[in-house]
């Protein structure tokens, strides 16, 4: 018999053990050898170990780190991207709602999400108007066995999207009986947030005895959010001091409001205090305010139901019968500030319908409103809290998959085939209240509404009437694939797979029709209608050339509508050195085809990039900031008003489909090597490079507003001239700071017209180390200890006008160099208990070269002028969480997670401000029957 390499799985779930045991070698002489399909392969094999690299966390892994939701599962690994987009907090984005899966710093559309090795729904909206997605929150957490996550490129397998690897969701496949579950987690010493779940597993048959097994598992999900007043006793003074001068502070824009207009002739303001507003919240400089901070969501509550249920089924002696049917429905709750009109410069916002500019002169009340006590019209900054339950701004979102299948041998050849089909599809919507530009500048001009009140709901209605964006998806696939052997090598039998597979897809998104004809001030529109096949042929085989060396070679073909064929190649080794030393490496090329937001765009996507860093701006709104700080109360207000115009602005923007787009492509390289250098000790280690090269993208923001001034980017911007609030804040800044002599030379920016393009390339590289060790300690139990880290060594993008890479980000936000999970985990009978220490190295505050001048040590010394000795970096990052699991009463599982047991804090980020992380305790128990 040849030795086989029996494959274990650390705690830290990475594929490195080699040596052999003499106990399986025995039993695979008299038992039938199982073999099985690992992520990455469309192979059946006896060894899992492949020359790709590929990490599983196991259903007690899982558990162990606390984790609540597949979102949180992913999280500690340190290959995933933990900055991707996530449900709470996510209220600007197009598809709030959601939490989304990126590897290596490639984005959503780079990592292809499977369950059971198939596809899943994107969500049905499209991050930014243009990335589509899996929604991992719909996954339930509950019927999950283990998950896969393939390091490398896999697009010779899967076809598009999985160009940084590939996660794995493998789910239960089979149960018997009846479990319920259920946790509850909250912060330590707080009274807000945390989460709970509640969770049914039933399941009947045996597949063997009975000829079929069906399950089922419901699990639901709720967040409670919190407000801003709930945790601002836990900020820090720096927060305040440094990031946000305004913090917490009663807001000028408040109810019943503030008058504010130029005095005739003069650049000085008349600001006073609304007649009505009550004593108590005028503040020293006689201005009218209101406390936000009750209404300011700080965490966004969220509920979700998630069902899923799988059947087995012989279909006479040899054939087999397999279903699925899973369904998601999720809701979150977000909240808007009540609309804030702002006296002075009109509002500006794209029109993508008629492709123009549009502007709205702020409302003025008229002489005789009863606010107005001048003779002549008079701006207002006003904040229309009438009804604070209008402006709750819910998203909800169902998704689905229906499939089924038949296998069975061909037992002439003594080969396997399989075939399915099946649907996937969701439904998504958003709604939220916006400002009607012709009812609602005309209602309180004419003095139809009334400025501090009562006003009808009615009238609030035709004002600030419901808008929003719904979106629908679906795709119809099916599938089939034929494996087995065909000849023996030197080494073994040659193995293959062949098959191909058909997917039709649609996708609708559009903005309610208010926002898509530009009715509404300020807001950003979406319309996307469109449908496509997309069609495929792969062939796989596995050669073991001699007993030590073992080639796989993947090749697929993809076709999709309106776009030529793509081949998709992948060829990878595995050479056995000793039985204790395994080298192995990939190389794959890859491809994303050009999605149908990208594609087929009714109208083009409209909004607002949010705090934008405008060059032409910042640095005199910094200096403005820093006079203003000094002053009174209402001075500290404008100083925030007065950075946020330079540094944390909003550009309205226009991104166009195209047409003429071609598929992103990319090649990877693996090369590493797993090795026991002593019993039980085992150790791997993995270089990854991967080149994504014709990226379909709009020119950056930061990028193209660095090269205003040159051709083709003054194209690209329209200006506003200087406004009269940038000219009374300079001049407030004058007073305060005699000889300052500040003020601004260019307006904020009216419109930025930017359209999809193949112009981008990424490269990103790094070293994937993972160690693992066991002790096995007598009657003291055995104690697992293991080390997953990954080393960013680049991550850089392309600058299209030098034609070269742009320089390096790692080490800068976003893009830690050192990712590391420590664990170690000790059992003794009924008893389990592990620590895990999660740990991400320092970066600095700029995000690339095109902000460095303000934000890297240098810049940040000499702008944001630090002082309590607070770095001008963000310093590493330190969490230690601890588990705590007892098994010692029948059929019952109890476990504590502590997260954060030792209280770390965040570290001090001048530039995106404090981060809660408190202690969390979650008490979870299962009981089956």
């Amino acid at each position: 018999m040849t030795k086989q390499f029996i494959l274990k799985k650390s705690v830290l779930a990475v594929a490195m053990t080699l040596a052999t045991s003499q106990y399986a070698l025995a039993q695979a002489d008299t038992a039938p050898i199982q073999k099985v399909v690992v992520t990455g392969s469309n192979i059946k094999r006896i060894d899992s170990e492949t020359a790709s690299p590929v990490t599983v966390l196991r259903r007690e892994e899982i558990k162990a780190t606390g984790a609540t939701t597949v979102r949180q599962v992913l999280d500690t690994l340190t290959s995933f991207d933990t900055g991707t987009l996530r449900d709470d907090g996510s209220a600007t984005s197009f598809a709030r709602g959601a939490s989304g899966a990126s590897m290596r710093g490639l984005g959503k559309g780079a990592t292809l999400v499977l369950v059971n090795g198939r596809r899943v729904s994107n969500y049905a909206f499209a991050d930014g108007g243009q990335d589509v997605f899996v929604n991992v929150d719909s996954i339930p957490a509950d019927v999950i066995e283990r998950v896969e996550v393939l390091k490398d490129g896999a697009s010779a397998i899967y076809g598009s999207d999985a160009m940084s690897g590939v996660i794995n969701i493998i789910t239960r496949s089979t149960y018997q009986g009846i479990g319920v579950s259920g946790s509850i987690e909250r912060p330590q010493s707080h009274k807000f947030g945390g989460q709970q779940t509640a969770g049914l597993v039933g399941g009947f048959g045996n597949l063997e005895a009975d000829g079929f097994n069906v399950f089922a598992n419901l699990e639901a999900y709720k967040r409670h959010g919190y407000m801003q007043n709930e945790i601002i006793g836990s900020y820090p003074a720096w927060h305040k001091k440094y990031v946000s001068p305004a913090f917490g502070d009663p807001s000028l824009f408040s109810f019943p409001g503030n008058l504010n207009e130029p005095r005739a002739g003069t650049r000085a303001a008349i600001r006073t205090a609304v007649a009505s507003c009550p004593a108590s919240r005028v503040n020293t400089a006689g201005l009218c305010t209101s406390d936000l901070t009750g209404i300011t969501q700080s965490s966004d509550s969220a509920e979700r139901l998630n069902f899923f249920s799988q059947a087995k089924f012989k279909l006479g002696s040899e054939m087999r019968g397999f279903a699925e049917v899973a369904y998601s429905t999720t809701k979150t709750e977000y909240r808007s500030l009540p609309y804030a009109n702002a006296a002075g410069s009109p509002t500006n916002w794209f029109n993508g319908y008629l492709k123009r500019s549009e502007s709205v002169a702020k409302p003025k009340l008229a002489v005789g409103n009863p606010a107005n006590p001048y003779s002549f019209p008079v701006g207002i900054d006003y904040r229309f809290m009438d009804n604070l339950d209008m402006w709750k701004s819910p998203s909800e979102a169902n998704q689905y998959r229906v499939m089924a299948g038949i296998n069975g041998p061909i037992e002439r050849f003594g080969f396997e085939w399989e075939v399915a089909a099946g649907r996937v599809g969701g439904d998504a919507e958003s709604r939220d209240h916006g400002a009607h530009r012709d009812r609602f500048p005309a209602a309180v001009s004419s003095g139809e509404y009334v400025i501090g009140g009562p006003n009808s709901q009615e009238l609030l209605d035709r004002m600030f009437p419901v808008i929003g964006t719904d979106a629908k998806i679906s795709q119809d696939f099916v599938d089939g694939k034929l494996t087995g052997e065909v000849m023996t090598l030197a080494g073994g039998p040659l193995s293959f797979a062949i098959g191909g597979e058909f997917r039709r897809e649609s996708m609708y998104i559009k903005s309610t029709d208010n926002v898509v004809n530009a009715e509404i001030i300020g807001r950003g529109s979406l319309f996307i209608d469109g449908q496509r096949d997309l069609s495929a042929v792969f062939l796989e085989l596995d050669a073991p050339v001699t007993k030590k060396l073992v080639v796989n070679a993947a090749l697929r073909a993809d076709k999709a509508d309106g776009f030529d064929g793509h081949v998709s190649p992948k060829v990878g080794v595995r050479y056995t050195v000793t039985p204790k030393v395994l080298l192995r490496g990939t190389v794959a090329g890859g491809f994303r085809a050009p999605n149908i937001p990208e594609t087929l765009g009714k109208v083009g996507l409209t909004g607002f990039f949010n705090s934008t860093l405008d060059p032409k701006r910042c640095d005199t709104a910094t200096r403005i900031r820093d006079i203003l700080a000094t002053g009174t109360s209402t001075d500290r207000s404008d100083a925030t008003v007065a950075y946020n115009s330079g540094c944390l602005t909003s550009v309205p923007a226009m991104i166009s489909s195209s047409s003429s787009l071609k598929p992103e492509t990319s090649k990877s390289l693996t090369l590493g090597f797993v090795a026991e250098p002593v019993k039980n000790v085992n150790f791997a280690m993995d270089y990854y490079r991967i080149e994504r090269e014709d990226e379909i993208a709009y020119r950056p923001v930061s990028y193209v507003l660095q090269r205003e001034d040159n051709a083709p980017y003054s194209q690209f911007i329209v200006r506003n001239p200087v406004s009269d609030t940038d000219r009374r804040l300079a001049d407030r800044a004058n007073v305060l700071s005699p000889g300052a002599n500040l003020a601004f030379t260019n307006g904020n920016i009216q419109s930025l017209l930017l359209s999809y393009e193949n112009f981008g390339k990424t490269l990103t590289s790094g070293i994937d180390l993972d160690l693992s060790g066991r002790l096995n300690m007598g009657a003291n139990g055995t104690l697992t200890v293991g080390l997953m880290s990954t080393i960013a060594l680049k991550l850089q993008e392309w600058d299209i006008d030098a034609g070269a890479f742009r320089p390096n980000t790692i080490g800068l936000r976003g893009n830690p160099k050192y990712t590391n999970v420590l664990s170690a985990v000790w059992k003794k009978g009924t008893f389990a208990t592990s620590v895990r220490i999660n740990r991400t190295s320092r970066t600095e505050l700029n995000f690339d070269e095109t902000d460095e001048a303000r934000w890297n040590e240098a810049g940040c010394i000499k702008n944001v002028k630090p002082t309590d000795d607070l770095p001008c970096y963000t310093a590493a990052s330190m969490r230690t969480d601890l588990n705590f699991v007892y098994s010692g009463f029948k059929n019952t599982r109890l476990t504590v997670n502590v997260r954060n047991a030792l209280k770390t804090s965040a570290p001090v980020d001048l530039r995106g401000g404090y981060a809660l992380r408190p202690r969390s305790i979650k008490v979870a128990a299962e009981y089956s029957f």
